[in-house]
């Protein structure tokens, strides 16, 4: 705001006391301060208090729009025009409490009827994106149990009719599903109430849109996260395999020249273009629906039926190529580890992980290298793999992809006792056979087997002091 180096005094009651900037939409707040609408709405979805009085300030409280005020800024503005001073136009009033009641209203009242006609969403979507007072209140008048229900109805006549506006409904339906979420308390009872959800889920989860499959993946954690027992142990086959098939599109997405999930996802939906819900990060909603698909493999991996049922699918292979594509993310390392080790209790799983070259390969790679959760899944996987499986092929894979040196690194370094004996017992266990290998030191090995932990430890220590 500078004309031939002269400075521009702004008054101090145009500044907003969050942002620090020329106030575009003040709004006087409950505790009587004016603030700038987008700054203050932003603060209450962290903080429920007043920045500057402290005091007590819900999230969902209304604002006064300060219009003496905005009316002084944009005179100030023009009056400096000749200054450089931008002219802040006029804020548009943004949807709010009354235009989500209104909506919910309709809802209630006609139903499937409102939702099916072409604007009803578009408008709760605007209000979803709006802020988490109207979500809020969506939660309050139910919109995601109608959403949910819509859904169902969706699939039903698309499976019978294939209309391209039902595909349409569809895919705005579970949009906007995910921007608003499902509360704790009603994901308990959904499911129970409806058996038609799942078979809905399951017709998503195997159709072409990927974007459609995250939103579905991440809403039916959502539902089942805390949910009766049961109803994880008996998720529909179709249901596994079409989470599966997500996660290969995830790693086929990695493995391109340029990985990216939100390309990915648009090249789907070429529909979403250039319309509200840009707004989406879509990487992060990728994300979510990864992480959440790794949790439901990883619950369901717990019951003997289901173990049969993700190996028979292809579940291992995609595991690792999704842990061999990806960079390594922290949470997602620990749940595919955790999905493996289980699997590793049945023949064929423990078969699947030797027959993919790069099985013992990416879970000695992670071995030390993420978390101390991830280590001993990793040790796990290895030590029930090495046990139960054909001792010759195990061991030349273990030395070839270097997983013999890994485990001795195990030995010498700062790590938990029990990753130690682990460590120790696998290649206690195999030592006669390592010998055979000329690449294995005998001479260091037995040295490792024979010395202490804390002995071992004293030497790696006395190493780094040097």
């Amino acid at each position: 705001m500078d004309h031939e180096d002269e400075e521009i005094e702004i008054p101090n009651y145009f500044i907003c006391p969050i942002s620090l900037d020329i106030m575009k939409d003040p709004v006087i707040a409950v505790s009587g301060i004016t603030y700038d609408r987008e700054s203050i709405d932003k603060w209450l979805e962290k903080v429920s208090s007043c920045p500057v009085t402290k005091q007590p300030l819900p999230s969902d409280s209304d604002h006064t729009p300060n219009h003496t005020l905005r009316r002084l800024i944009q005179h100030w503005c023009v009056e400096n025009a000749t200054l450089g001073v931008v002219r802040i136009p006029t804020p548009r009033v943004p949807p709010g409490k009354p235009n989500v009641v209104e909506e919910i209203k309709n809802l209630k009242k006609f139903g499937d009827e409102a939702l099916g006609r072409e604007d009803t969403l578009k408008k709760l979507e605007v209000l979803a994106i709006d802020g988490e007072r109207n979500r809020r209140l969506m939660h309050e008048g139910g919109v995601h149990r109608s959403l949910i229900l819509f859904i169902v109805k969706c699939t039903r006549e698309e499976e019978e009719e294939g209309q391209p506006r039902i595909k349409e409904q569809l895919d705005e339906s579970l949009r906007l599903l995910h921007l608003i979420g499902v509360p704790l308390n009603d994901a308990r009872t959904i499911l129970m109430e409806n058996d038609r959800i799942l078979d809905s889920l399951s017709l998503v989860l195997n159709q072409q849109n990927f974007l459609n499959k995250a939103y579905t993946i991440v809403l039916l954690r959502n539902l089942t996260e805390n949910t009766s027992s049961h109803i994880v142990e008996r998720l529909n086959p179709e249901i596994l395999k079409g989470i599966i098939g997500f996660l290969k599109e995830v790693a086929s997405s990695f493995n391109r020249t340029s990985p990216n999930v939100s390309d990915t996802a648009q090249s789907s939906n070429p529909r979403m273009k250039n319309k509200v819900h840009s707004k989406l990060d879509y990487s992060l909603v990728i994300k979510q629906a990864v992480t959440a698909a790794l949790m439901i493999l990883l619950e369901t991996s717990s019951w003997s039926r289901n173990k049969h049922i993700l190996i028979e699918l292809g579940v291992v292979s995609q595991l690792i190529e999704l842990e061999i594509s990806s960079t390594g993310e922290k949470r997602a390392t620990e749940l595919v580890l955790g999905v493996l080790s289980r699997l590793c209790c049945c023949t064929n799983g423990r078969a699947e992980i030797l027959a993919h070259g790069g099985g013992l390969a990416i879970v000695t790679k992670r071995l030390l290298g993420v978390s101390i959760a991830a280590d001993d899944r990793a040790l796990s996987i290895l030590s029930t793999v090495s046990k139960l499986s054909p001792e010759k092929a195990v061991v030349e894979e273990m030395v070839c992809v270097g997983t013999v040196e890994k485990l001795c690194t195990v030995l010498r370094v700062d790590c938990g006792l029990s990753l130690k004996e682990k460590a120790k017992e696998i290649l206690s266990d195999h030592f006669d056979e390592l010998k055979k290998f000329p690449c294995i030191d005998v001479r260091l090995l037995t040295k490792f087997l024979s010395s202490s932990h804390e002995d071992l430890l004293a030497e790696f220590y006395s190493k780094l002091n040097v």
